[in-house]
C-alpha cells in the first residue's frame, strides 16, 4: 500500500513537472570532472572527482535510495576502467512525501577511484560517464536525466 501511494505521488508529481514547460533535471543539475586530465601508468589506479552543482531550491536523493532515483556514476560503453570505486555523497536526512529520504543539494562532489588495465597502451583517451540524476523540489520532481562528462586520461 506505501509503494501504492508513493506511485501515485510521483505520478501526480510528473504531472504537474510538465506544467514547467517540459523542464528537465539536466536544466537544474550540472556536473564536470574537477580535474580534465590524468595521468597513469599502466597497471595503476587513479582517482577522480565529479563536481556536482544543483541549482537552489532544488534537490536529489542519496545513491541506493530505495523510493526515488538516487544519483549514480556510470560509465559508458568505452571507457575502459576497471573495478570502478565511488563514494557518494551522503546527503542530509529530509521528508518528502512521509518518506525520510537522505537528500543531496547545493554543490557536492563524487569521488571515483579505477584501475588501469595492465594491458593499456601509452597514449591519451577519452574516458567518459555519466550522472544519473532526479530533482526535486518540495513539491515537484523533474524527469532524471542521465548528465555526460568525460576526462582524458594519459597512459605512460
Amino acid at each position: 500500500m506505501k509503494r501504492l501511494t508513493l506511485m501515485i505521488a510521483l505520478f501526480s508529481l510528473l504531472v504537474a513537472g510538465s506544467a514547467l514547460a517540459m523542464k528537465g533535471s539536466a536544466d537544474v543539475v550540472k556536473v564536470k570532472p574537477a580535474t580534465a586530465n590524468l595521468s597513469a601508468a599502466a597497471g595503476e589506479r587513479i582517482d577522480f572527482e565529479v563536481k556536482v552543482d544543483i541549482d537552489k531550491t532544488w534537490h536529489l536523493y542519496a545513491h541506493g535510495d530505495s523510493n526515488f532515483i538516487g544519483i549514480d556514476l556510470v560509465p559508458v560503453e568505452g571507457c575502459f576502467l576497471k573495478d570502478l570505486k565511488v563514494e557518494y555523497p551522503h546527503g542530509h536526512e529530509g521528508e518528502f512525501f512521509g518518506e525520510k529520504v537522505m537528500m543531496i543539494s547545493g554543490s557536492v562532489a563524487i569521488k571515483g577511484n579505477a584501475l588501469v588495465p595492465a594491458d593499456t597502451k601509452a597514449g591519451q583517451y577519452e574516458q567518459g560517464f555519466t550522472v544519473t540524476a532526479q530533482a526535486c523540489d518540495d513539491k515537484t520532481c523533474l524527469p532524471p536525466a542521465d548528465l555526460p562528462l568525460s576526462f582524458k586520461l594519459t597512459v605512460k
